[in-house]
């Protein structure tokens, strides 16, 4: 739950700052409501997206990739990420979909989007710390390693 938490917080603020970068803002007329703004729907939005799509994915991994190391997860759920966010902003751009004047163009999208999966798989799903102690094989007696 603290991953969830934390993976929740660093997308949040990932996303206000990109809000903030080049006018026309989304959420206000001034960088500091529109911050403020950003802040607080990404932080409902993303709690919601993540919970239905990264909890899920957490649980296809273990379950599909039981023996594999947690990097090789991480890699294999930044891969799905990346395609579920190539597919939505390709299928936009693809039917001729104009974005609009505050999402400055579809080459932002496919500058933003991807920036944000690595955030996240490294925030969800990289694993931190000391790897786990592997248990010592047992010798039989007589012999010497």
């Amino acid at each position: 739950m603290k991953r969830f938490v934390i993976t929740v917080l660093v997308a949040t603020f990932f996303h206000a700052i990109a809000c903030i970068l080049i006018p026309p803002f989304e959420f206000a007329p001034t960088r500091p409501a529109c911050f403020f703004w950003a802040m607080r729907s990404s932080l409902v939005a993303f709690t919601i997206a993540f919970a239905l799509l990264l909890l899920p994915l957490r649980i296809g991994l273990r379950r599909f990739l039981p023996r594999s190391t947690p990097q090789t997860q991480a890699v294999v759920a930044g891969v799905v990420l990346f395609i579920v966010v190539s597919a939505r902003t390709l299928v936009r751009q693809l039917s001729g979909e104009p974005a609009a004047p505050y999402e400055h163009g579809y080459l932002c999208q496919w500058i933003f989007w991807p920036l944000l999966v690595v955030a996240v798989v490294i925030s969800f799903f990289w694993p931190f710390g000391a790897p786990a102690a592997q248990p010592e094989q047992a010798v039989p007696m007589g012999r010497n390693p």
